[in-house]
């Protein structure tokens, strides 16, 4: 075989080698694929796959390398300290330091920020440079404090716009930067500074991943975090990083990253499905006619007839009519929870533009941003149905209000409100109304609105008082403490607890009203609601002279005392009530040094109208006797049968406490030797020490009440016979007491043997079969005059007969216990619209007793 033919077996070889290569590659194609073409196509489809997966879970190019200690030498030469590829940029961003240093931004070799760049301009937050997607220059540096939140008016340096936000708006305005203020593909670069995660609320952090964060939800209080991202990037492609606090230090670690990336930062989204969808034009579908919009007759010409409803409850939807047909409810237009806003044109009088906003779920921006591109004159109908309130900024609030509500400050959780108002309105408009919840959640009642809305609206200057005030510090109270059914009753929460001025011009300006009142409350807390509710109905009563002091173990009676607008104190914890009244005075005294006075009112009392005037027309006499140590407010005698003269006050040796106004002096006294005097409940009489003979003015009929208190053990009888009895409080308007003047020491004993010489001497005869129980208290209707009954003692310690003599008239008198209220040993009541006067052989008022005349004798 020659070498040609050689070749050419050789060459036929091969190609027969080849051929049964490719018939055998084809046939396991047809096995395997069912064709060649099958191939082609299932990779081409893996292909795309693949492409696809690398697009969605690959980033843009990019290096990114911690830098420590702040050594780079950044310069516009050395772009940032980084040296990047050609269509790469080069960056450089590190955190603030505890709250001393702040945060450093740099890109491309120009340094934005830091603490010798702009420094005035960056602050605690987020610190946010805003680069252009296009051209790649650094366009404004803005910060927003989102630790208590917050924007005042931008400045300008080299160029570029810096603007700090006010701590009043909220992360609102960082949600409207991130929202509106941000280009398609623009770059944002962040540090934070001191602490940027408590007022970052969840919208805020929702919308920092639409530039491509997956680590936003991760940032906690003083976290340091910093991040690269890009507006509409897909979350979890952003350059970033967070360094979390450790629990044992106030701060965590300084971030500090710097690095190259290409452009796009990676698979880029479209941000549409987060912003706020508007229907206008032939996009606005009508609903059900409505003659009229729910008016009785036609609207006459330039106005279009207009109606709203909030719905009912969660079983009839909100709903907007204009020109006779429903134009929005909750199957119509997407309305629904939330406000449901439409738009007129003022020439036209018809719907231009209609938006939902579901201000319960998400923040209100798109309703800001909505309001704020109409122009002036448009006409605005709003409906709140179910709940609008939780979300909606204050920023919303004051924007509605320059288009003229006066209502919308008021709106909170689940309120329904419904309003018609325009752009550019002076004033407030009339077509408003709202309508509250319970505190409970309950639902409010519902609203109705028919109306003719005329091309221009007319304001009123004067916001209107809505149909009813809401207390909304009173239904937080009630949320959060239970055991309050009077004070939480839905149908009285939201009364308003107010003060009430002096009528008598003779009390104006009186130092009563400038003495301090210590309320002492013990563990009922619904009595010490009824007192404070009594303390604030005193004429006159200054709420800043009203002090709280609560056991520390009561902290809900601190907030009561706010609501009422009185002032608090706390006291250590006491195991008995008198140890916390000795607390108290103690304490009272050191919060008002200067006071002349102080008014004590103790545990499960109620006030009288006449409770601070009483005091007052007592107070001269008061300051004028030496010997008188306090006024007392409450008779231990006063009940409906041995009381009823509003106009009488007696001098008594007892200290009967409750409510009683004391000298500075007698306060002394009792803080120094509180444990000795004072260890017995008022009831049981607190004793003065020292020098002298001290009394105390009592009035005949009460001016506080003690509500029912049984006693146990050996007390029951005495607690029984004491608060369970009927009584005499006065419930009536102030009015002059009598014989003031007679009430100094040496008068009031002239002004005793005067009333007593000239009374009629009762026959002790007659009091024979009541004193032992076998008849009932005589009648003395029969008679003109007061009245004396003279007993006979072994000495002027022996009250036997006066016991028993008091036991007959209904006086209280324990067995074991010497009577109350008495002076000098002789005991003073009124009975039957007559005085009546005990009096004993060894008191000095027995030198009165007619000679002929009888005396209850010895047994």
């Amino acid at each position: 075989m020659n070498r040609m033919q050689a070749d050419h077996f050789g060459q036929h070889y091969k190609s027969s080698e080849e051929s049964k290569m490719f018939r055998a590659l084809r046939r396991l194609l047809v096995k395997k694929f069912g064709g060649v073409k099958r191939f082609l196509f299932f990779v081409t489809c893996v292909a795309i796959i693949l492409y696809c997966l690398h697009s969605i879970f690959a980033g843009g190019s990019r290096q990114i390398w911690d830098v420590q200690g702040n050594t780079l030498n950044m310069s516009v030469d050395n772009g940032c300290g980084v040296e990047c590829p050609p269509d790469h940029f080069s960056f450089y961003v590190r955190t603030g330091e505890k709250n001393t240093v702040k945060p450093t931004i740099c890109f491309q070799g120009k340094i934005v920020l830091s603490p010798d760049v702009n420094a005035k301009s960056s602050g605690r937050g987020l610190n946010i440079a805003l680069i252009d997607g296009k051209q790649f220059q650094v366009k404004e540096v803005k910060q927003f404090d989102t630790y208590v939140h917050g924007t005042q008016a931008p400045k300008r340096t080299d160029k570029i716009i810096i603007t700090a936000f006010d701590t009043k708006k909220g992360d609102n305005d960082l949600i409207r930067y991130l929202k509106k203020g941000i280009p398609d593909d623009w770059i944002v670069i962040i540090a934070t500074f001191d602490e940027a995660a408590s007022g970052l609320r969840t919208d805020a952090r929702k919308w920092l991943k639409l530039y491509g964060s997956s680590l936003i939800d991760g940032m906690a209080f003083r976290d340091s975090f910093v991040m690269v991202g890009q507006r509409g990037l897909l979350e979890g492609h952003a350059i970033e990083y967070i360094n979390k606090r450790d629990k044992s230090e106030d701060y965590a670690a300084v971030l500090e990253k710097a690095g190259c990336f290409a452009m796009p930062l990676g698979p880029l989204g479209s941000l549409q499905v987060a912003l706020p969808e508007m229907l206008q034009g032939k996009a606005i579908a009508l609903g059900e006619a409505l003659p009229h919009c729910g008016r009785s007759s036609q609207c006459p010409k330039g106005t279009v007839s207009v109606g709203t409803f909030t719905g009912f409850e969660n079983a009839k939807p909100p709903y907007i009519c204009v020109n006779g047909r429903i134009i929005m409810s909750e199957n119509l237009n997407k309305g629904g929870r939330g406000f449901n806003v439409v738009t007129l044109s003022s020439q036209s009088l018809q719907p231009v533009t209609l938006m939902h906003a579901d201000t319960y779920t998400s923040d209100s921006t798109d309703l800001e941003l909505y309001l704020e591109a109409l122009v002036n004159g448009d006409i605005v109908i709003a409906v709140v149905a179910d709940d609008g309130a939780k979300k909606l900024s204050n920023s919303a609030r004051d924007l509605l209000n320059t288009f003229g509500s006066g209502f919308i400050q008021n709106l909170r959780f689940r309120d329904v409100w419904y309003f018609v108002g325009q752009k550019g309105m002076e004033g407030f408009t009339t077509m408003e109304e709202i309508s509250y919840a319970g505190y409970d959640g309950g639902w409010p009642k519902q609203l109705k609105g028919a109306f003719c809305v005329p091309r221009k609206l007319s304001g009123r200057k004067i916001i209107p008082d809505p149909e009813f005030f809401r207390f909304d510090e009173r239904r937080e109270f009630c949320k959060k403490f239970d055991g309050y059914p009077e004070f939480c009753d839905p149908a009285y929460v939201d009364d308003k607890l107010k003060t009430v001025g002096v009528a008598d011009k003779v009390l104006q300006g009186h130092a009563i009203f400038d003495t301090p009142l210590i309320i002492v409350p013990g563990l009922n807390h619904n009595a010490l609601v009824r007192t404070l509710e009594t303390t604030l109905m005193q004429p006159g009563i200054k709420q800043n002279n009203v002090i709280i002091m609560w056991d520390e173990k009561f902290p809900e009676h601190a907030e009561l005392a706010k609501l009422f607008g009185f002032k608090n104190a706390s006291l250590p914890s006491s195991t008995k009530y008198m140890e916390q009244m000795g607390h108290a005075l103690k304490e009272s005294v050191n919060i008002f040094p200067s006071a002349d006075h102080f008014i004590v009112v103790e545990e499960e009392l109620l006030l009288a109208p006449d409770f601070l005037s009483f005091l007052a027309q007592c107070f001269s006499t008061l300051n004028s006797d030496p010997t008188l140590l306090a006024v007392s407010s409450w008779n231990f005698n006063g009940f409906e049968k041995t009381s009823g003269n509003r106009g009488i006050v007696y001098r008594v040796e007892e200290f009967p406490g409750m409510g009683f106004l004391v000298k500075k002096k007698a306060m002394a006294a009792l803080t120094d030797s509180f444990p000795q005097c004072c260890t017995n409940r008022a009831w049981h009489g607190w004793k003065f020490e020292g020098e002298g003979h001290f009394e105390i003015l009592m009035p005949d009929v009460s001016r506080v009440f003690r509500q029912p208190f049984h006693g146990i053990g050996q007390e029951e009888v005495f607690m029984t016979d004491l608060f369970l009895r009927p009584r005499t409080t006065s419930l009536e308007q102030p009015s002059p007491l009598q014989d003031l003047s007679s009430l100094m020491e040496r008068e009031y004993e002239m002004y005793l043997n005067n009333l007593i010489a000239g009374c009629t001497v009762f026959p002790t005869a007659n009091l024979g079969q009541c004193i032992s129980g076998v008849e009932p208290p005589p009648d003395l209707s029969t008679e003109k005059h007061c009245l004396a009954i003279y007993f006979e003692q072994a000495s002027s310690l022996d009250f036997v007969r006066l016991g028993e003599i008091s036991r007959c008239f209904g006086l209280l008198s324990a067995r074991n216990l010497r009577p109350k209220n008495l002076h000098n040993g002789m005991l003073r009541f009124w009975y039957q619209e007559r005085h009546i006067f005990l009096v004993g052989s060894f008191t000095p008022y027995y030198k009165n007793k007619p000679a002929e005349s009888d005396a209850v004798r010895l047994p």
